[in-house]
C-alpha cells in the first residue's frame, strides 16, 4: 500500500512538473515555430545548414557586432573590420571581434527557453589561437549563478562554425535562471569571433 502510494506521488508530482514546462515552453514553441518564429526571440533561420546542422537558430542581440560593442562587455579586445566569410546574416554585414591573449568577451543576454538551448557562433585565428567558451547563468537581478566551462577550441586560419553549444542547464530557468551568455577568453594567440546565433529549443536536425 505505501508502495502505491509512493508512487502514486511520484505521478502527482512529474505530471505537475510537465504542467508548467508545457505552459512556458512547448506550446509556444510549436506555434512558433510555424510562423518562423522562435516565440518572442526573433526570426527564425537555418545559417548552419551548409555545415549540416539543420536546427532553426534566431541571431543573438547585436550577435554581429555590427552596432559596435553595444551590449558587450570586453576586455583585451574589440571590433574590428572583417566579417566572417560566409555572410550568413547578410550580406552586407563588415565587422567581427577581436580579442588578444588574455582577452575576454561577454555577450549580451541570449534568448532562451526553459528547455535545452543550443548556441552557436564563427571562429578563426591567423596565429593557431585557442579560445575558452563558457556559459554564464544569470537570474532575473542580473546575479550570476554560475559559469560552465563548456569548451576549448583551437581556431584555423578560416572562418568555420563553433560547435554547437548545448546548454541543458537552462532547464534551471524554474528554479532562479532567466538569462545566458556566452563568455570568450583567448588563452593563447589571437581569435576572431563572429554572429552569435540561438536556438532556444534546442530544436533537432
Amino acid at each position: 500500500m505505501a508502495r502505491r502510494s509512493a508512487v502514486r506521488l511520484m505521478l502527482v508530482v512529474a505530471a505537475v512538473a510537465l504542467a508548467i514546462v508545457a505552459a512556458g515552453a512547448p506550446a509556444a514553441s510549436a506555434s512558433g515555430s510555424l510562423l518562423g518564429l522562435n516565440n518572442d526571440c526573433g526570426q527564425a533561420t537555418q545559417p548552419f545548414a551548409q555545415f549540416g546542422d539543420l536546427r532553426s537558430y534566431t541571431f543573438g542581440a547585436n550577435g554581429g557586432l555590427e552596432s559596435g560593442a553595444a551590449g558587450w562587455t570586453l576586455s583585451g579586445g574589440g571590433v574590428v573590420s572583417g566579417n566572417e566569410s560566409f555572410f550568413v546574416h547578410s550580406s552586407s554585414d563588415r565587422n567581427s571581434l577581436s580579442l588578444g591573449t588574455g582577452g575576454t568577451a561577454l555577450t549580451p543576454k541570449l534568448c532562451m527557453g526553459t528547455t535545452s538551448t543550443v548556441t552557436r557562433f564563427f571562429v578563426r585565428s591567423s596565429n593557431g589561437g585557442q579560445v575558452r567558451v563558457q556559459v554564464v547563468l544569470k537570474n532575473v537581478l542580473g546575479q550570476v549563478l554560475g559559469i560552465l566551462q563548456v569548451s576549448d577550441l583551437s581556431a584555423g586560419a578560416s572562418w568555420q562554425p563553433g560547435p554547437p553549444i548545448l546548454n541543458l542547464d537552462s532547464l534551471l530557468g524554474l528554479l532562479g535562471v532567466s538569462s545566458i551568455q556566452l563568455k570568450f577568453t583567448t588563452l593563447s594567440g589571437s581569435v576572431q569571433v563572429d554572429d552569435i546565433y540561438v536556438d532556444p529549443w534546442a530544436s533537432r536536425n
